[in-house]
């Protein structure tokens, strides 16, 4: 980018973060830097201050979503057990059902 900067005599800027977080690199033309030098460092913080806020954001976001998450786990936590609670309790009231057409049969069979 120098080199390309240096043989067109263009005004030049790259700049660049990773999402991860990493410290703004960034390149001006010398060009750029002794025709409006302020504006170019302006540009520079400009785009920091706004990666800065794109992370913070995706912080935000990736700790909301955690703890949504958590959340949705405690439900269905709390779910399997009135699933099982009720799986239990139907359990008992079918074996108590079934001991009762069992004593209705055997009364059934000493009268018949």
């Amino acid at each position: 980018s120098e080199r390309i900067s240096e043989e067109t005599g263009c005004w030049l800027v790259l700049m660049a973060r990773h999402a991860t977080g990493p410290p703004v690199i960034h390149f001006s033309s010398s060009r750029l830097r002794r025709d409006a030098k302020p504006d170019a460092t302006d540009l520079v913080n400009r785009f920091s201050n706004l990666t800065s806020a794109l992370l913070v954001a995706k912080r935000d976001e990736a700790l909301q979503l955690a703890k949504k998450l958590d959340e949705v786990e405690a439900q269905k936590q709390a779910a399997d057990a009135e699933i099982s609670a009720t799986r239990e309790t139907l359990a008992s009231q079918e074996a108590e059902i079934a001991a009762k057409d069992a004593l209705i049969a055997r009364y059934r069979a000493q009268y018949d």
